[in-house]
């Protein structure tokens, strides 16, 4: 059973088992609550006290853990393992976000990749200073690390989500690793194309010239080739192209038919009316296997589906689409939190994601975006 919860990124936080906050107010004893969750494995005694007294005599650090207990005497015992020379977090009733990040990272998955992403709220222990040199100093490190480490992580959710067409998903990705480096010129760059992608050049414009202004003013020099020709595209983007707010808006050319599955009749109508405003042709049906009857009738340009229904749940259907090879791209839309739907979504292939509740103004330009890609795929 989980009897803590402590979260590191973007802050120190340490939750009971009824979801209550624990406030610790020595500032050694913050310290060594980090010291603990950071290293997971036993910690030898000797080497936190030298890191948090910087001396090895554990007199001081054994008062500190009765601190401590002492601060997380409303929980049931079995939080802290102490022996005579290592003392450590009990790893069956203490729950570490970096610890659980440690083992998500550097998976291949993309359920993992995107559940680390999820973990990391800020960087480590943010604005967490102990006022202990040496203890400051290996937190930094530590901070360093994780660091890299999340680069890495939204690099490969951003390759995933471009590679998949989920540009919405994309571009607030490629944001969230401009915030951790705003020098990476490719990922300007990439964001930027999506952007593009989404018609959005103003919003596309606004990114190279951020992207310039950091690379002149940090690095001494000049936007690529590459970046240039990004900028090219932007610029003769909004010569031909009417105003963000138009291309929103604007109806289809031509018939399109769009297959809504949803089974909440509020959050169906709701929908529905987005979708008939908008000029689409909608069909309604409320489970999954009235929709592999639709399906086999008609050919849809579109498909909205819940994950969550009662007989036939969305993920389910749509792997059944793939094997009958009914290529109609597909919007996943969910009540349910957590990355992994997400993520096993976007392995699916779907076309896109959206958390309800639904608006309006998310649905409708990422419906035409997929429509513009499938059509420039047809030519």
């Amino acid at each position: 059973m989980t009897l803590l919860r402590i979260r590191l990124f973007g802050g120190l936080s340490a939750i009971d088992h009824r979801g209550n906050a624990l406030s610790i107010g020595n500032r050694k004893a913050r310290a060594l609550i980090v010291y603990l969750a950071l290293r997971g494995e036993k910690s030898s005694l000797a080497e936190a006290s030298e890191l948090i007294f910087g001396t090895g005599d554990v007199t001081a650090l054994r008062a500190l853990i009765l601190d401590i207990q002492y601060a997380l005497r409303f929980l049931p015992p079995d939080v802290i393992i102490e022996d005579s020379e290592s003392v450590r977090f009990h790893p069956d009733n203490v729950v570490v976000d970096t610890q659980r990040f440690d083992v998500l990272w550097e998976s291949e998955s993309i359920n993992a990749v995107r559940e680390a992403a999820e973990l990391y709220r800020g960087s480590l222990l943010e604005n967490f200073i102990s006022e202990i040199e040496p203890f400051d100093a290996w937190v930094a490190v530590q901070r360093l690390k994780y660091w890299h480490a999340a680069i890495a992580v939204f690099g490969r959710l951003l390759a995933a989500q471009v590679k998949a067409g989920w540009w919405e998903n994309a571009v607030d990705t490629a944001g969230r690793l401009l915030s951790l480096d705003p020098s990476q010129e490719v990922v300007h760059r990439t964001l930027m194309r999506l952007q593009l992608e989404q018609g959005r050049p103003d919003s596309a414009l606004r990114r190279y010239q951020e992207c310039a202004e950091i690379l002149r003013r940090d690095f001494k020099r000049e936007p690529s080739q590459e970046t240039e020709r990004v900028h090219e595209e932007i610029v003769a983007a909004l010569e031909r192209s009417p105003a963000p707010r138009e291309v929103q808006t604007a109806r289809p050319d031509g018939p399109v038919l769009v297959l809504l599955v949803e089974d909440d009749a509020v959050s169906s109508a709701l929908i529905e009316e987005y979708l008939i405003d908008a000029g689409y042709e909608v069909v309604v049906v409320p489970d999954g296997g009235e929709a592999l009857l639709e399906l086999g009738r008609r050919r849809f340009d579109l498909l909205i589906v819940d994950i969550n229904l009662p007989t036939l749940n969305g993920l389910r259907l749509f792997e059944i689409m793939m094997q009958k090879g009914i290529q109609t791209p597909a919007i996943f839309i969910t009540g349910v939190a957590g990355a992994e739907i997400e993520a096993r979504s976007l392995e699916l292939g779907a076309a896109g994601f959206l958390r309800k509740p639904i608006r309006k103004d998310a649905l409708l330009p990422r419906i035409r975006s997929i429509l513009q890609r499938r059509e420039r795929a047809a030519l």
